[in-house]
C-alpha cells in the first residue's frame, strides 16, 4: 500500500478529474423509470430518447436511466449481501422511508449511527440505493 501511496503523491500534480458528472444505471422501460424518477422521488428530466433519459436531484451528478433488454440492475454482492452502488442524501429520512413503504418499495429498517442515519431501498428495476441523513 505504502508504493501505492507514493504514486498517487507523485501524479497528484496532474489532476485532469474535476468531479462525477453523472453515473449511469440500467431500466427495462423508460417511461415507468421516468416516472419513478420524477413523479415520484422529486428529479427533474433533463433528456429523454428511445434509449436513455438523464435526470437531475437538486445535488450531486446526473443520473441516466439506460434502457436494457437484459436482465441485470446496477447493484452487487458483497459476502453474498446486495450492496448498493450510488447513496442519496436526505434532510427527512424518516418521512422518506415512509414514502417509499407506502409505494410498496422493498426498503430496509432505518440504522442510527453516530456519523448519521442510513437505509436502503430497491427501485422497481432491481438497482439499489443507500439513503443517509447526517446527525442534526
Amino acid at each position: 500500500m505504502q508504493s501505492m501511496n507514493n504514486q498517487h503523491l507523485q501524479t497528484a500534480n496532474n489532476v485532469y478529474i474535476e468531479g462525477i458528472q453523472y453515473t449511469e444505471i440500467p431500466v427495462f422501460d423508460l417511461e415507468k423509470a421516468v416516472d419513478w424518477y420524477c413523479g415520484k422521488l422529486g428529479a427533474k428530466l433533463g433528456l429523454l430518447n428511445d434509449e436513455l433519459a438523464f435526470v437531475d436531484f437538486s445535488m450531486g451528478p446526473s443520473l441516466f436511466l439506460v434502457k436494457t433488454n437484459d436482465n441485470t440492475a446496477a447493484t452487487f454482492k458483497v459476502n453474498g449481501q446486495d450492496h448498493y452502488t450510488i447513496g442519496f442524501r436526505v434532510k427527512d429520512i424518516q418521512g422518506f422511508h415512509k414514502f417509499l413503504s407506502q409505494l410498496d418499495t422493498k426498503v430496509s429498517p432505518i440504522v442510527v449511527e453516530g456519523h448519521g442515519s442510513f437505509f436502503t431501498f430497491y427501485d422497481p428495476f432491481g438497482n439499489m440505493f443507500d439513503v443517509f441523513q447526517p446527525p442534526q
